[in-house]
């Protein structure tokens, strides 16, 4: 091997050592919903915190491999930590009164790089993220404190602004349409209440079919077109709210589980370029009148036309096609209308002999417009009509 070959050999190795040696990052999970307070806000009450939502950027919750902590607060134009209140629960103290209470939650979860081939190690470290809850109502007192006695009164000082109140929802957002391909689902956002101005939105989640596992589809809005990745799973909607005191998010129910495009009581007509696979056209009726024929007579063909859901097709192409050729002529192709119907009239030639043509074969085609005269959509109908 040559001295500069295996330079370059030994310059490659250096270069692959290298980029083994460099773990690829990780992702942390983010907050998706903050945590949230149950409890009465008054003195000698407990209240407890409740896990937030921390998702990956695939959608999925973080689960055992995280820990939470709690760390409550004492709010009022701001908010600063209560000494030794550490737990998820706090019982409310005298000294709270006038004030809001929130819990500032800790997300911590271990972040580890890919597997690092050079030095045959994995590298992690330890990440922690912090969320507040929403805040509690002002706390008031135990109720049992005695009267005090009747004093001078005191003259009225400055009227303090009352702090900004944290959303919350009094009625949860609704869904309505049919969880049904190619069918629009409207969505209502969550009553709130709060300090304005108020920011809302509403997303749209797809979950499985017990109502689990609900995903984030990136998309925001009061409608939504069902798609055919939608079927067997169901949709909701989370309406969303924030202003300077937090932020809150409440789910409306889930719908029923989706289902294909097939008719119902809104939607019984269909455009034939609609029709994909796998269904396809049907000749529900083909009637040929009269049944019998002397030269020189006209034949009208009538069709009704529907898919194999059973929606009437509007635009399907119906054509004929007669044999004897020389027997009959016949006219020109037609679009069938919403109700699926379309007529077509054929001519009995003048030079027709009975004798020699005892009956008149009619061929009829519906297709798509964008289809040929036969494609695995097509339907066929085979007609006879007798010579006198």
């Amino acid at each position: 091997m040559s001295s500069r070959l295996l330079a370059s050999f030994v310059a490659a190795l250096a270069a692959l050592s290298l980029l083994l040696a460099v773990p690829a990052g990780a992702e942390s999970p983010s907050i998706n919903t903050p945590s949230s307070i149950t409890g009465n806000a008054a003195v000698g009450e407990q209240l407890t915190a409740h896990n937030g939502t921390w998702l990956y950027l695939d959608g999925h919750s973080c689960g055992s491999e995280c820990s939470w902590t709690y760390q409550w607060q004492r709010c009022s134009a701001g908010c600063a930590d209560i000494g030794g209140a550490t737990g998820r629960f706090y019982t409310v103290q005298a000294a709270d009164t006038g004030y809001r209470l929130r819990a500032m939650e800790t997300m911590t979860s271990e972040d580890c790089g890919e597997w690092n081939y050079s030095t045959m190690t994995q590298e992690c470290r330890l990440v922690s993220k912090s969320a507040p809850s929403g805040q509690t109502a002002v706390v008031g007192g135990s109720g049992a404190t005695p009267s005090a006695p009747t004093g001078p009164s005191v003259p009225a000082g400055p009227i303090v602004p009352a702090a900004p109140l944290a959303p919350a929802a009094t009625a949860t957002p609704q869904i309505s349409g049919l969880a049904m391909v190619e069918e629009t689902l409207t969505a209502t956002h969550a009553s709130w209440t709060g300090t304005s101005p108020l920011s809302t939105v509403l997303r749209w989640e797809r979950c499985e079919a017990d109502g689990s596992g609900c995903v984030d589809l990136g998309l925001n809005g009061t409608s939504y077109t069902v798609i055919a990745v939608d079927i067997g799973k169901r949709l909701r909607v989370v309406s969303a709210a924030s202003n300077v005191a937090g932020y809150a998010a409440v789910a409306s129910a889930p719908t029923e589980v989706a289902v294909e495009l097939k008719p119902h009581a809104g939607r019984t007509s269909l455009a034939a370029d609609k029709v994909g696979a796998p269904h396809k056209l049907v000749l529900a009726k083909a009637i040929a009148a009269p049944t019998r024929v002397r030269r020189g007579a006209t034949i009208w063909v009538r069709v009704q036309v529907l898919d194999s859901r059973g929606f009437t097709i509007e635009g399907a192409v119906v054509s004929v096609v007669a044999l004897p050729k020389a027997a009959v002529t016949a006219g020109a192709p037609v679009a069938t209308d919403a109700n699926g119907d379309a007529m077509l009239m054929l001519t009995a030639s003048p030079k027709l002999k009975p004798s020699k043509t005892k009956a008149i074969s009619i061929v009829v085609t519906a297709r798509r417009p964008s289809d040929r005269a036969i494609s695995p959509r097509s339907a066929v109908a085979r007609l006879s009509v007798k010579t006198r």
